[in-house]
């Protein structure tokens, strides 16, 4: 059961991370919030790391350490743009974070932001735009992580409801498409269903999105295919390739390779020796 902190209910856990269903006004513009906190005594093995799958997404993120009384200390609020590869950090005990995972066609209707110029970094928001950033001010009285996360939440949902701005219509539809299918709608059956032409769409998703509907489809694709595995400790490959479009066992190993530089095997393999120090630290 998830303490009565969470921001939401919970969808996933893995490890240290969280990731939770948004409440219906965020879930219009949001693909979910997550929090990542490594307890500031947990016994982690010398050099632990996280590794960050590609996601197509971009978080606003509140990231802090706290001190006795749970005020935030070197707090930071935080672009991360979207992943188009792996990243692995060191895990620290004390260090936490509360995000709102945005969809891609909304980051910059609502925060003026170019997702492209985000791709695997991360940025201070205030240092992109201040007027926005003052808007989070209250985050640092927050006392908990999923105090942080709700607060954040509640801040996106109002910028939702206030600011008219909408994305554009085709890219917008095309990339829900693809997000609502986990990957398995193709280029030319997104084209078919928006009536729009394949090389139209292409250009008008690579505009507004900051990333190839095709790729956009393959990340998530993969990422329904680990989180999957996640749920046991020896996951049936191969019903897994099917149940998520792979033509076969072989096209999800290829594919995961590609993108994350190891095979499905090693992902879950590192995956689960996380979730498992976590158990027990």
């Amino acid at each position: 059961m998830e303490p009565a902190s969470a921001p939401g209910t919970a969808r996933y856990r893995l490890g240290d991370y969280r990731d939770y269903v948004p409440h219906p006004r965020l879930a219009r513009v949001a693909e979910g919030v997550w929090t990542h906190r490594v307890s500031p005594n947990a016994a982690l093995p010398s050099g632990a790391m996280h590794r960050v799958l590609p996601d197509p997404a971009l978080s606003i993120a509140f990231r802090c350490r706290r001190d006795s009384t749970g005020a935030p200390v070197d707090a930071e609020l935080l672009i991360i743009g979207p992943k188009t590869r792996p990243h692995v950090f060191r895990l620290l005990p004390g260090w936490e974070t509360a995000a709102v995972r945005l969809k891609l066609e909304w980051v910059e209707p609502l925060f003026d932001l170019v997702p492209a110029d985000h791709h695997d970094a991360e940025h201070v928001l205030g240092s992109v735009d201040p007027s926005a950033c003052r808007l989070f001010d209250h985050l640092v009285e927050t006392r908990t992580c999923g105090e942080a996360a709700r607060a954040l939440a509640a801040v996106v949902a109002h910028l939702a409801g206030t600011r008219s701005r909408a994305p554009a219509p085709l890219p917008a539809a095309a990339v829900d498409l693809v997000r609502r299918t986990h990957g398995g709608m193709s280029v030319d059956e997104v084209a078919h269903a928006t009536g729009s032409s394949t090389r139209h769409l292409r250009r008008k998703v690579h505009r507004g999105a900051g990333i190839s509907l095709k790729t956009y489809a393959r990340v998530a694709r993969l990422l329904r295919a680990v989180t999957a595995a996640d749920q046991s400790a020896l996951p049936a490959w191969a019903r897994i390739a099917a149940d998520c479009g792979y033509c076969d066992q072989s096209h999800l190993v290829r594919e995961c390779r590609a993108l994350t530089e190891l095979t499905p095997c090693q992902v879950h393999r590192e995956r689960w020796a996380e979730a498992e120090t976590s158990n027990t630290g």
